[in-house]
């Protein structure tokens, strides 16, 4: 049985067709018969081709995949023995040879087409669905990016606010574990405000912690003119760009750490016992560390989070995370307009999906509404049940 394939995003009016082994229109099982199925060198073909062009058609092509297969009377399926196999090849390439040749062929692939408009339609309408949502979004996504150049400009033109100097009296700051237990005082003295802008390079002691911690807003992701959220570097960066480089790292518990914490875009949910569990590396040289042991993790987490606390309690809060955004300012940029062009060729890309699916909706929706039904298919007398087609066949 000769079947025009009409997939979901194929050609509107059939090119290929699937040979199906046995009668019927329904589907059935895997392991269910077909009514005639052929039986070829006795074993009965089960199953059905993969694509094959009815105009190039030959035994070179490769279709009899693992969708074609013999299928037992106890339901169990095999693959095709050789001699059935090359029989059976034969056998399809001159059936669609022949129906190829047929003057109503042209008829039989329309009414296909016909009979499959509508589900193609609907599904259609459900890809022209998605990709408006899609393009919606990005447009949104372009305003945003816009309106964040707009606002990196404004930032640049503006004056920076003053920040406080940095004051030569100690703070003792407790901290505590997740649990609220005490773990201890910190003695933390300012050795620097701004000089990396937007931060502030503290130098801590007590509590079985020495070092040096800096504080300031994120630096990572360029979604905001003025940045917010917090990085805390285990140590004194020694360049206002690169964090990796750097001097003083503290030692927890007597074991000296490296990296640092990123808290991006927000800062409003920590607190002296949350997050639980922050970041706390042990350099083994210079592109390689390892999590610091469980103790001394627990500690450093402790002591990140009052510090990022005592920070956020500054007066001149937004007064370093303004200077912060000056300084990024050329790369916030830079990353917001190479989204923009990439949000812009998405854009284009979705306007062409959409133009094309709309075009292919309209297609199934001239064949489903009379389009395709001009010329009556002629009705040919179904002929009686083949024999077993053997060897000699």
């Amino acid at each position: 049985m000769i079947v025009p394939e009409t997939p979901h995003g194929g050609a509107v009016v059939p090119r290929t067709v699937r040979v199906q082994f046995g009668d019927g229109v329904d589907n059935v099982g895997w392991y269910t018969a077909r009514t005639d199925e052929p039986v070829i060198r006795n074993v009965r073909i089960h199953g059905f081709t993969d694509s094959i062009n009815p105009r190039t058609v030959s035994r070179r092509d490769y279709f009899l995949t693992s969708q074609a297969v013999v299928l037992r009377d106890n339901g169990v399926t095999r693959r095709i023995p050789d001699g059935a196999r090359t029989l059976t090849e034969a056998i399809v390439v001159a059936v669609v040879r022949e129906w190829n040749r047929r003057s109503d062929r042209a008829e039989l692939v329309r009414a296909a087409a016909c009979h499959a408009a509508p589900e193609q339609v609907r599904h259609e309408q459900s890809v022209i669905d998605k990709a408006e949502a899609e393009l919606r979004a990005v447009r949104s996504e372009r305003a945003a990016v816009r309106l964040l150049i707009r606002q990196v400009a404004g930032l640049v033109r503006r004056r920076r606010p003053d920040v406080l100097a940095a004051s030569a009296a100690a703070v003792r700051l407790p901290f505590v574990g997740q649990e609220g237990i005490p773990m201890g005082v910190l003695t933390v003295r300012e050795k620097e405000v701004n000089v990396l802008p937007g931060r502030v390079v503290y130098e801590v002691e007590g509590g079985r912690v020495r070092g040096m911690f800096t504080v300031g807003p994120d630096i990572y992701g360029h979604s905001q003119a003025v940045p917010r959220g917090v990085y805390i570097s285990y140590s004194r960066p020694t360049d206002a760009s690169w964090f990796r480089d750097c001097t003083g790292e503290p030692s927890v518990n007597g074991v000296r750490l490296s990296g640092g914490w990123s808290h991006g875009g927000r800062s409003g949910d920590i607190t002296p016992v949350s997050p639980e569990r922050l970041p706390a590396q042990v350099r083994l040289g210079p592109r390689r560390s390892i999590t610091a042991p469980e103790a001394t993790a627990r500690r450093a987490s402790a002591v990140l989070r009052a510090l990022a606390l005592h920070y956020l309690s500054r007066p001149d809060e937004e007064a370093l995370r303004v200077a912060a955004g000056k300084h990024r300012a050329g790369m916030t940029r830079a990353a917001a307009r190479e989204k923009l062009s990439r949000l812009r060729k998405h854009e284009s890309a979705l306007t062409s999906r959409l133009r094309r699916h709309r075009g292919r909706k309209q297609q199934y929706l001239d064949l489903f509404q009379g389009g395709g039904a001009r010329r009556p298919v002629p009705v040919v007398e179904r002929r009686p049940p083949h024999r077993a087609l053997s060897q000699a066949a």
